[in-house]
């Protein structure tokens, strides 16, 4: 059994038809969808309401928005209760391709567990940046998620696995927060995901946690999802740059050990750099 676990806040009109696209996939195993609501403002549509009743869809409300892993633990919760043996983090801004999860379903079974990731393309089919190939230390912040990556193409393209093939499958680092499917015994073992920062970093947190715990994690170029970003965050709001700062600072501080000095000169940039974009973070 297969535990879908999707993420809402407010776009109710993505989620449906994320879920849509799960309904209309072929699978050998029996799925369970979890729809979580990371405490919308607005009330859930009619036609939505309408669809997961109709699809056995549980549903689960958070009190509070208080981010993606913390929404994300509600449903691998009751996913785990439920004694789902693979469980599915999914974004709502996703779409599946009729044999998405059911390859990720096959994979996971012929690799004995772990975390597999899908091909990430955009809605015109480019292939997305969705894995790291080595652990992101604090060279690789610097390097790759500042002004400094617009010099380090071909660095780049080597850490994000995109000189590979779309199509094959290899062990990565870490893989993209917003699809991927793990094994009971991962989810267990990951459950619950570190809670403290609200958006961004997850991935690279998880990769720290299974390279600790030896365990695998694998990118599946065979199972390929749509990605429609833009709809659950915008890079460019001031709440998001807050979050990318926050997130960079609890990562770097309590997973990579850095110095009081290097967090100064991060937060630095962060903040500089949201000056020029006319933000005050």
């Amino acid at each position: 059994m297969i535990g879908i676990v999707i993420l809402n806040y407010e776009t109710w009109d993505v989620t449906l038809k994320c879920i849509k696209s799960i309904v209309k996939t072929e699978t050998t195993e029996k799925i369970c969808l979890y729809l979580v609501d990371n405490a919308s403002t607005s009330s859930m549509p009619e036609e939505l309401k309408k669809y997961i009743a109709e699809h056995n869809v549980t549903y689960i409300t958070s009190k509070e928005n208080r981010g993606y892993a913390a929404g994300n633990n509600l449903g691998i919760q009751k996913a785990l209760e439920d004694q789902c043996e693979y469980i599915l983090i999914s974004n709502n801004d996703i779409l599946y391709r009729k044999d998405s999860i059911e390859a990720m379903c096959t994979f996971m079974k012929e690799h004995q567990g772990g975390i597999v990731g899908p091909q990430v393309v955009d809605p015109n089919g480019k292939r997305q940046p969705s894995v790291g190939m080595i652990k992101t230390g604090i060279k690789e912040i610097f390097r790759f998620y500042t002004v400094l990556k617009c010099f380090q193409r071909k660095s780049m393209m080597k850490y994000q696995g995109m000189d590979l093939r779309a199509d094959g499958q290899y062990k990565v680092f870490h893989v993209s927060g917003c699809c991927f499917m793990m094994d009971r015994k991962t989810a267990e073992f990951l459950y619950p995901l570190d809670e403290n920062t609200f958006l961004y970093d997850e991935e690279l947190i998880i990769g720290i946690r299974m390279e600790q715990a030896n365990k695998q994690t694998w990118y599946d170029g065979k199972a390929v999802v749509e990605h429609h970003h833009g709809y659950t965050t915008q890079k460019n709001s001031v709440f998001m740059q807050k979050c990318i700062r926050d997130s960079e600072q609890y990562y770097c501080r309590e997973y990579l050990r850095t110095s009081k000095l290097v967090l100064k000169v991060l937060d630095a940039y962060r903040k500089g750099l949201a000056r020029i974009r006319g933000m005050k973070i």
